[in-house]
């Protein structure tokens, strides 16, 4: 019983290190338009959410979450060392860490909103938070980037973010005090994704 509830961790883990080689591989392979995809942080939140939804219990999401970002740094490092690319360590330490940060946070707002819906400052905080990074980084490509990567892709990357707070707040939340969390959780986040792109 314990191996097959261990199971589904382990398949996690190993598709988290699978992620990373294969955002190499993206970065050297994609269309032009998709680049962002493999050089950015939102599909590395994203794997931690869909990593998270393994563990049976909060704090079981919490470290899956809070791992899948450094395995897939492990996994995408790794696969650009050998394929002959520089690998800047103070990089290295800086993404794993955000992983480590932004993914524990993520894992614990996937528990949050899985079954019944979610209600007080748990549930907006956890509603918000996705919509929020993806915002964030949106917002970073639209103002900072926009001339050296494709704009149309941060447009609809703030589309989707939208789309995202909206169903959540109104299909994952009950009661109003939650779903206004959820959009204060979402700019606050936004911001606080913004500040950090600034400094890296």
């Amino acid at each position: 019983m314990r191996a097959r509830a261990t199971l589904p961790a382990a398949v996690a883990v190993v598709a988290a290190v699978a992620a990373g080689v294969a955002i190499s591989f993206g970065q050297t392979y994609a269309p032009a338009g998709l680049a962002p995809l493999f050089n950015s942080a939102l599909p590395v939140v994203t794997l931690a959410a869909a990593v998270s939804l393994a563990g049976r219990r909060w704090w079981q999401s919490a470290v899956l979450g809070a791992v899948a970002g450094p395995l897939a740094m492990v996994g995408y490092y790794s696969t650009a060392s050998l394929r002959g690319f520089g690998v800047s360590l103070s990089m290295v330490a800086f993404w794993c860490a955000a992983g480590i940060v932004f993914g524990s946070l993520m894992g614990l707002a996937v528990w949050v909103l899985r079954g019944e819906r979610a209600s007080g400052l748990a549930g907006g905080a956890a509603a918000g938070y996705w919509p929020g990074i993806a915002a964030g980084e949106a917002a970073h490509g639209l103002t900072r980037i926009a001339d050296t990567t494709p704009v149309p892709y941060w447009w609809v990357q703030l589309g989707l973010a939208t789309v995202a707070l909206a169903g959540l707040v109104a299909l994952r939340l009950a009661g109003a005090s939650a779903r206004l969390i959820a959009v204060g959780t979402a700019l606050a986040v936004g911001a606080g994704v913004y500040v950090v792109y600034g400094i890296a």
